[in-house]
């Protein structure tokens, strides 16, 4: 089976949108982070006012306030700041080849990933688990990168289930597919 394809901006933004709202770890770390920066603005609010001598429920009130947009806030602000590094890490020159023409060539044993300055081939065993949202397949190859392949490689449905039968055949564990 040979796939052609185009890797897009978008396809990077949406891979990292991906692994930002599924990843336990990540979401582990987001929590703690709104959290702390609500606990911080709370006491710290409070601390300041009290040594200033100025503590009342209105200063109070508006810390909690803060507080709140801080909790609360903090997802929308780390979305915003994971697409914005994407498109950082995009525009800079030694990254170019990442979005473009792609080939995946799927053999018995392996699959090749064919693109401007990329030439590489996997063993099937390689494939760590999958991942998929509304129009791509992640395939994972180590724990924090993936190959991404749109479901508009696919010319149809039949071609899209044989493709993943034979990349995720080798993965034991049911709960690491898709």
């Amino acid at each position: 089976m040979e796939l052609h394809y185009d890797i897009t901006k978008q396809d990077y933004i949406d891979f990292n949108l991906n692994y930002y709202t599924n990843n336990a770890v990540v979401q582990r770390s987001i929590l703690m982070t709104r959290i702390a920066s609500a606990a911080i603005v709370i006491l710290g609010g409070t601390m300041l006012m009290y040594w200033l001598q100025a503590i009342s429920p209105v200063s109070i009130a508006v810390y909690v306030a803060l507080a709140a947009v801080c909790f609360f806030g903090m997802p929308w602000y780390m979305k915003r700041k994971l697409v914005k590094n994407t498109e950082r890490i995009l525009r800079n020159a030694n990254n170019k080849q990442l979005c473009g023409p792609k080939t995946m060539i799927l053999r018995e044993q392996e699959f090749e990933l064919k693109g401007e300055n990329e030439d590489t081939v996997y063993q099937y065993a390689a494939v760590q688990r999958t991942a998929s949202d509304e129009g791509h397949y992640y395939i994972f190859v180590d724990e924090f990168s993936a190959l991404i392949v749109p479901f508009t490689a696919f010319e149809s449905e039949q071609q899209k289930q044989a493709f993943y039968s034979r990349i995720t055949a080798h993965i034991t564990d049911e709960a690491l597919k898709l």
